[in-house]
């Protein structure tokens, strides 16, 4: 837009310099500070203003290539820092991945011991719970043992006790039919 402007102004004055050429370039007493001299002021003033216009025409054309060379190395820093930020999200997630497979692989080696030693806790009580039930079954048999020798004890006593008392009876029976025969022989 701003050099549209500059564009219309130098047509315009180009224009007004060309109706005007006679003007311009007849000659007139001008003064240069140390001396006089005969020349034309207004090709004087159109040459002084070509020169302005030129180094103007320099200058902001020098101030363009600034501009661009500065954001060039804007965009080449920019992007520079961009891949530093990529590469340092990368790095954050790297490390962020090794913190939890270094955390998951402590819990994971916690519930491992746990398990291992509920495992082996297991085991001791089924080991001693089978201990016991041998145990058990062993103080079982020898109370069967000995129950079974207290019986047998105890029905050989009775036996021999009732064998004494069947003596005992056939001999009182005995001796009660000898002793009424023996009083009707008398």
């Amino acid at each position: 837009m701003r050099y549209l402007v500059l564009l219309v102004l130098l047509l315009l004055g180009a224009g007004f310099v060309f109706l005007n050429w006679d003007a311009v370039c007849s000659p007139t007493e001008v003064n240069m500070v140390f001396t006089k001299a005969q020349a034309p002021l207004g090709m004087m003033l159109l040459v002084w203003f070509g020169i302005l216009f030129l180094v103007v025409c320099y200058g902001l054309v020098k101030q363009q290539a600034t501009a661009l060379t500065t954001a060039n190395k804007m965009a080449k820093e920019l992007e520079a820092q961009r891949k530093l930020a990529a590469n340092a999200e990368d790095s954050r997630l790297t490390n962020v991945k090794s913190e939890f497979d270094a955390k998951w692989q402590k819990l994971v080696d916690s519930q491992t011991a746990i398990l291992e030693a509920s495992e082996k806790r297991i085991m001791q009580e089924q080991t001693n719970l089978l201990e016991s039930f041998k145990e058990a079954l062993k103080n079982n048999e020898q109370s069967n043992q000995d129950l079974s020798k207290n019986i047998t004890t105890a029905l050989d006593t009775m036996d021999d006790k009732i064998t004494k008392v069947l003596i005992d009876v056939k001999q009182v029976t005995a001796s009660s039919k000898s002793a009424p025969a023996s009083q009707t022989e008398q």
